[in-house]
Protein backbone atom coordinates (compact mmCIF):
# COMPACT_ATOMS: atom_id res chain seq x y z
CA UNK A 1 0.00 0.00 0.00
CA UNK A 2 2.54 2.11 0.87
CA UNK A 3 4.72 1.76 -2.19
CA UNK A 4 1.60 2.11 -4.53
CA UNK A 5 0.87 5.62 -2.43
CA UNK A 6 3.87 7.05 -2.89
CA UNK A 7 3.63 6.25 -6.67
CA UNK A 8 0.17 8.43 -6.66
CA UNK A 9 1.04 10.87 -5.12
CA UNK A 10 4.37 11.11 -7.32
CA UNK A 11 2.55 11.26 -10.29
CA UNK A 12 -0.02 14.36 -9.50
CA UNK A 13 2.85 16.00 -8.24
CA UNK A 14 2.78 16.62 -12.04
CA UNK A 15 -0.66 18.18 -11.71
CA UNK A 16 -4.41 17.04 -11.65
CA UNK A 17 -5.25 14.84 -14.67
CA UNK A 18 -8.06 12.66 -15.53
CA UNK A 19 -8.49 9.35 -14.03
CA UNK A 20 -7.24 7.52 -17.67
CA UNK A 21 -4.44 9.37 -17.65
CA UNK A 22 -3.49 8.75 -14.50
CA UNK A 23 -3.88 5.16 -15.02
CA UNK A 24 -1.81 5.22 -18.17
CA UNK A 25 1.05 6.26 -15.96
CA UNK A 26 0.93 3.96 -12.64
CA UNK A 27 0.30 1.04 -15.17
CA UNK A 28 -2.04 -0.76 -12.29
CA UNK A 29 -5.55 -2.42 -12.02
CA UNK A 30 -8.01 0.51 -12.57
CA UNK A 31 -10.16 -1.49 -9.66
CA UNK A 32 -7.01 -0.83 -7.49
CA UNK A 33 -6.28 2.43 -8.99
CA UNK A 34 -10.09 4.24 -8.46
CA UNK A 35 -10.04 3.02 -4.71
CA UNK A 36 -6.71 4.30 -3.50
CA UNK A 37 -7.44 7.66 -5.33
CA UNK A 38 -10.94 7.34 -3.18
CA UNK A 39 -9.26 6.52 0.07
CA UNK A 40 -5.83 8.73 0.24
CA UNK A 41 -6.47 11.72 2.08
CA UNK A 42 -3.97 13.23 0.39
CA UNK A 43 -5.89 12.83 -3.15
CA UNK A 44 -8.77 14.91 -4.65
CA UNK A 45 -11.36 13.71 -6.74
CA UNK A 46 -13.86 16.21 -8.68
CA UNK A 47 -16.27 14.24 -10.96
CA UNK A 48 -17.70 16.09 -14.23
CA UNK A 49 -21.17 15.65 -15.41
CA UNK A 50 -23.72 13.91 -14.85
CA UNK A 51 -25.18 10.75 -13.91
CA UNK A 52 -28.62 8.76 -15.21
CA UNK A 53 -30.57 5.96 -15.08
CA UNK A 54 -29.48 2.75 -17.14
CA UNK A 55 -31.19 -0.81 -17.94
CA UNK A 56 -28.96 -3.48 -17.84
CA UNK A 57 -30.31 -7.25 -17.50
CA UNK A 58 -27.63 -8.90 -15.03
CA UNK A 59 -28.84 -6.04 -12.43
CA UNK A 60 -32.16 -7.11 -10.31
CA UNK A 61 -34.44 -4.89 -11.10
CA UNK A 62 -33.01 -3.67 -14.33
CA UNK A 63 -31.49 -0.23 -12.88
CA UNK A 64 -28.47 1.16 -12.52
CA UNK A 65 -26.61 4.26 -12.70
CA UNK A 66 -24.38 5.36 -16.05
CA UNK A 67 -21.52 5.92 -16.23
CA UNK A 68 -20.56 2.90 -14.66
CA UNK A 69 -18.17 3.53 -11.88
CA UNK A 70 -14.92 2.45 -14.14
CA UNK A 71 -16.01 4.69 -17.39
CA UNK A 72 -16.78 7.85 -14.69
CA UNK A 73 -13.64 7.44 -13.18
CA UNK A 74 -11.74 6.99 -16.19
CA UNK A 75 -13.41 9.86 -18.44
CA UNK A 76 -14.98 11.71 -16.52
CA UNK A 77 -13.42 12.61 -13.53
CA UNK A 78 -9.98 14.61 -12.54
CA UNK A 79 -7.40 13.13 -9.81
CA UNK A 80 -5.38 15.47 -8.25
CA UNK A 81 -3.55 16.49 -5.00
CA UNK A 82 -6.19 17.26 -2.25
CA UNK A 83 -3.51 20.30 -1.34
CA UNK A 84 -3.99 21.30 -5.40
CA UNK A 85 -7.07 22.09 -5.01
CA UNK A 86 -7.70 25.07 -7.30
CA UNK A 87 -5.96 23.51 -10.16
CA UNK A 88 -7.93 20.31 -10.00
CA UNK A 89 -11.56 22.16 -10.23
CA UNK A 90 -9.90 24.23 -13.13
CA UNK A 91 -9.37 21.04 -14.68
CA UNK A 92 -12.23 19.62 -14.26
CA UNK A 93 -13.94 23.10 -15.87
CA UNK A 94 -11.58 22.45 -18.52
CA UNK A 95 -13.12 18.72 -18.68
CA UNK A 96 -17.09 19.73 -18.65
CA UNK A 97 -15.90 22.20 -21.46
CA UNK A 98 -14.64 19.22 -23.57
CA UNK A 99 -17.48 16.96 -23.40
CA UNK A 100 -19.96 19.89 -24.19
CA UNK A 101 -18.05 20.34 -26.72
CA UNK A 102 -18.25 15.96 -27.90
CA UNK A 103 -21.44 16.37 -27.22
CA UNK A 104 -22.03 19.27 -29.37
CA UNK A 105 -20.18 18.43 -31.99
CA UNK A 106 -21.84 14.88 -31.99
CA UNK A 107 -24.96 16.44 -32.27
CA UNK A 108 -24.25 18.58 -35.11
CA UNK A 109 -22.87 15.82 -37.10
CA UNK A 110 -26.71 13.88 -36.09
CA UNK A 111 -28.55 16.62 -37.51
CA UNK A 112 -25.90 16.64 -40.88
CA UNK A 113 -26.74 12.74 -41.37
CA UNK A 114 -30.52 13.65 -41.11
CA UNK A 115 -30.31 16.70 -43.44
CA UNK A 116 -28.49 13.92 -45.78
CA UNK A 117 -30.87 11.29 -46.00
CA UNK A 118 -33.55 13.80 -46.19
CA UNK A 119 -32.02 15.36 -49.18
CA UNK A 120 -30.99 11.81 -50.78
CA UNK A 121 -34.81 10.73 -50.55
CA UNK A 122 -35.45 12.89 -53.14
CA UNK A 123 -39.22 13.02 -54.33
CA UNK A 124 -39.67 11.06 -51.08
CA UNK A 125 -38.24 14.17 -48.92
CA UNK A 126 -41.01 16.10 -48.27
CA UNK A 127 -43.48 13.16 -47.29
CA UNK A 128 -40.92 11.50 -45.17
CA UNK A 129 -40.47 14.50 -43.11
CA UNK A 130 -44.37 15.09 -42.86
CA UNK A 131 -44.71 11.63 -41.30
CA UNK A 132 -41.38 10.80 -39.75
CA UNK A 133 -39.85 12.49 -36.66
CA UNK A 134 -35.85 12.04 -36.50
CA UNK A 135 -34.33 11.99 -32.71
CA UNK A 136 -31.23 11.00 -31.05
CA UNK A 137 -30.87 9.18 -27.84
CA UNK A 138 -28.08 8.02 -25.25
CA UNK A 139 -25.21 10.02 -24.00
CA UNK A 140 -25.00 13.05 -26.86
CA UNK A 141 -28.88 14.62 -25.87
CA UNK A 142 -27.52 14.29 -21.94
CA UNK A 143 -24.35 16.28 -22.62
CA UNK A 144 -22.26 12.89 -21.81
CA UNK A 145 -20.52 12.23 -24.98
CA UNK A 146 -17.09 11.05 -24.86
CA UNK A 147 -14.24 10.22 -27.57
CA UNK A 148 -12.83 7.29 -26.42
CA UNK A 149 -12.23 4.90 -28.36
CA UNK A 150 -14.04 1.87 -28.57
CA UNK A 151 -15.00 -1.33 -31.04
CA UNK A 152 -17.83 -1.16 -33.15
CA UNK A 153 -20.10 -3.95 -32.39
CA UNK A 154 -20.71 -5.65 -36.05
CA UNK A 155 -16.78 -5.30 -36.82
CA UNK A 156 -14.58 -4.94 -34.08
CA UNK A 157 -12.91 -1.94 -35.37
CA UNK A 158 -12.56 1.05 -33.32
CA UNK A 159 -14.86 3.63 -33.44
CA UNK A 160 -14.39 7.52 -31.61
CA UNK A 161 -16.48 7.10 -28.60
CA UNK A 162 -19.76 7.61 -28.06
CA UNK A 163 -22.22 6.37 -30.97
CA UNK A 164 -24.81 8.36 -32.66
CA UNK A 165 -28.21 6.63 -31.90
CA UNK A 166 -30.60 7.74 -33.99
CA UNK A 167 -35.15 6.68 -33.41
CA UNK A 168 -37.01 7.90 -36.62
CA UNK A 169 -41.05 7.12 -35.63
CA UNK A 170 -43.39 6.99 -38.47
CA UNK A 171 -46.55 7.52 -38.56
CA UNK A 172 -48.52 6.40 -42.32
CA UNK A 173 -45.74 6.89 -44.08
CA UNK A 174 -45.64 4.33 -46.92
CA UNK A 175 -43.52 0.95 -47.56
CA UNK A 176 -41.48 2.10 -50.15
CA UNK A 177 -40.71 5.44 -48.37
CA UNK A 178 -39.71 3.64 -45.13
CA UNK A 179 -37.67 0.81 -47.33
CA UNK A 180 -35.80 3.73 -48.86
CA UNK A 181 -35.39 5.90 -45.61
CA UNK A 182 -33.70 2.55 -44.20
CA UNK A 183 -31.73 1.98 -47.24
CA UNK A 184 -30.13 5.95 -47.36
CA UNK A 185 -29.53 5.92 -43.44
CA UNK A 186 -27.70 2.55 -43.85
CA UNK A 187 -26.09 4.45 -46.52
CA UNK A 188 -24.41 7.17 -44.00
CA UNK A 189 -23.62 4.81 -41.35
CA UNK A 190 -21.49 2.84 -43.53
CA UNK A 191 -19.77 6.64 -44.83
CA UNK A 192 -19.03 7.37 -40.92
CA UNK A 193 -16.99 3.80 -40.57
CA UNK A 194 -15.58 4.32 -44.02
CA UNK A 195 -13.74 7.90 -42.44
CA UNK A 196 -10.28 8.04 -40.81
CA UNK A 197 -11.92 8.87 -37.62
CA UNK A 198 -14.93 6.22 -37.47
CA UNK A 199 -17.85 7.27 -35.81
CA UNK A 200 -21.22 4.74 -35.55
CA UNK A 201 -24.82 5.66 -35.88
CA UNK A 202 -27.16 3.25 -33.89
CA UNK A 203 -30.32 3.45 -35.44
CA UNK A 204 -34.31 2.13 -35.91
CA UNK A 205 -37.37 2.71 -37.61
CA UNK A 206 -40.33 1.99 -35.52
CA UNK A 207 -44.24 3.16 -36.04
CA UNK A 208 -46.13 5.19 -33.34
CA UNK A 209 -48.22 2.53 -32.67
CA UNK A 210 -45.29 0.40 -31.58
CA UNK A 211 -44.14 3.44 -29.28
CA UNK A 212 -47.58 3.66 -27.81
CA UNK A 213 -47.59 -0.45 -26.90
CA UNK A 214 -44.30 -0.18 -25.81
CA UNK A 215 -45.52 2.61 -23.02
CA UNK A 216 -46.85 0.02 -21.33
CA UNK A 217 -43.23 -0.56 -19.55
CA UNK A 218 -43.92 -4.14 -18.72
CA UNK A 219 -40.59 -5.79 -20.44
CA UNK A 220 -37.21 -5.23 -19.99
CA UNK A 221 -36.67 -3.60 -24.26
CA UNK A 222 -40.54 -1.57 -23.18
CA UNK A 223 -38.21 0.05 -19.80
CA UNK A 224 -35.26 0.74 -22.59
CA UNK A 225 -37.31 2.37 -25.44
CA UNK A 226 -39.06 4.65 -22.85
CA UNK A 227 -36.45 5.47 -21.18
CA UNK A 228 -34.36 6.35 -24.78
CA UNK A 229 -37.70 8.65 -25.84
CA UNK A 230 -38.02 10.14 -22.67
CA UNK A 231 -33.73 11.50 -22.85
CA UNK A 232 -34.13 12.60 -26.53
CA UNK A 233 -33.59 15.45 -28.84
CA UNK A 234 -35.24 16.16 -31.55
CA UNK A 235 -33.17 16.47 -34.82
CA UNK A 236 -35.45 17.01 -37.93
CA UNK A 237 -38.82 15.68 -39.42
CA UNK A 238 -42.18 16.46 -38.11
CA UNK A 239 -42.18 18.16 -34.73
CA UNK A 240 -46.09 17.85 -34.46
CA UNK A 241 -44.96 14.28 -34.59
CA UNK A 242 -42.65 14.11 -31.80
CA UNK A 243 -44.82 15.98 -29.71
CA UNK A 244 -46.95 13.46 -29.63
CA UNK A 245 -44.68 10.64 -28.70
CA UNK A 246 -43.41 13.08 -25.69
CA UNK A 247 -47.24 12.66 -25.17
CA UNK A 248 -47.58 9.23 -24.92
CA UNK A 249 -44.78 9.03 -22.62
CA UNK A 250 -46.55 11.42 -20.16
CA UNK A 251 -49.82 10.19 -20.62
CA UNK A 252 -48.58 6.65 -19.31
CA UNK A 253 -46.55 8.62 -16.24
CA UNK A 254 -43.48 7.37 -17.39
CA UNK A 255 -41.25 10.27 -16.65
CA UNK A 256 -42.44 9.95 -12.81
CA UNK A 257 -41.61 5.76 -13.41
CA UNK A 258 -38.29 6.71 -14.64
CA UNK A 259 -37.60 9.31 -11.70
CA UNK A 260 -38.44 6.25 -9.45
CA UNK A 261 -36.03 3.88 -11.03
CA UNK A 262 -33.07 6.42 -10.97
CA UNK A 263 -34.08 6.54 -7.54
CA UNK A 264 -33.05 3.13 -6.69
CA UNK A 265 -30.36 3.24 -8.99
CA UNK A 266 -28.70 5.81 -7.22
CA UNK A 267 -28.64 4.10 -3.84
CA UNK A 268 -27.80 1.18 -5.46
CA UNK A 269 -24.61 2.93 -6.58
CA UNK A 270 -23.89 4.29 -3.17
CA UNK A 271 -24.01 0.95 -1.70
CA UNK A 272 -21.75 -0.53 -4.38
CA UNK A 273 -19.17 2.35 -3.79
CA UNK A 274 -19.18 1.52 -0.46
CA UNK A 275 -18.54 -2.36 -1.27
CA UNK A 276 -15.68 -1.65 -3.30
CA UNK A 277 -14.16 0.62 -0.58
CA UNK A 278 -14.22 -1.74 2.01
CA UNK A 279 -13.75 -5.03 0.08
CA UNK A 280 -9.73 -5.76 -0.93
CA UNK A 281 -11.46 -8.71 -2.93
CA UNK A 282 -14.37 -9.07 -5.00
CA UNK A 283 -15.44 -11.76 -7.63
CA UNK A 284 -15.77 -11.64 -11.30
CA UNK A 285 -19.33 -11.36 -11.42
CA UNK A 286 -18.88 -8.63 -8.53
CA UNK A 287 -16.92 -7.31 -10.68
CA UNK A 288 -19.27 -6.69 -13.75
CA UNK A 289 -22.13 -5.79 -11.75
CA UNK A 290 -20.82 -3.64 -9.52
CA UNK A 291 -17.63 -1.92 -11.29
CA UNK A 292 -17.65 -1.65 -14.77
CA UNK A 293 -20.54 -3.73 -17.48
CA UNK A 294 -20.43 -6.30 -19.45
CA UNK A 295 -21.22 -4.24 -22.13
CA UNK A 296 -21.01 -0.29 -22.68
CA UNK A 297 -23.86 0.28 -25.16
CA UNK A 298 -27.75 0.70 -24.85
CA UNK A 299 -29.91 -1.65 -27.00
CA UNK A 300 -32.31 0.26 -29.00
CA UNK A 301 -36.04 -1.39 -29.32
Amino acid sequence: MEGVRERILGALGKGPMVGKELYALMGMEILDLWRNCRLLEEVRTEIVGRRYLRFDKAIEGYARLSPSIQREFTTYTVVGLARDEARVLARARELRKEIEEISRAKMEMARGVVEEVIRRLGDLGPEVEARACFIIGGDVPLGMAHSDPRPERSTGELVVGSDLDILVITSGLREEAVRRLDEEIYDQKCALLRRPRKEEIDYLIKGVEKVREQTRFGTFEEMVACKILHESAFLGGSKALYAEVEGLLVEAGIPARLLALEDLAKAKRGEAERYLLERCRITPEEYLRLFTTSDEFSEVF
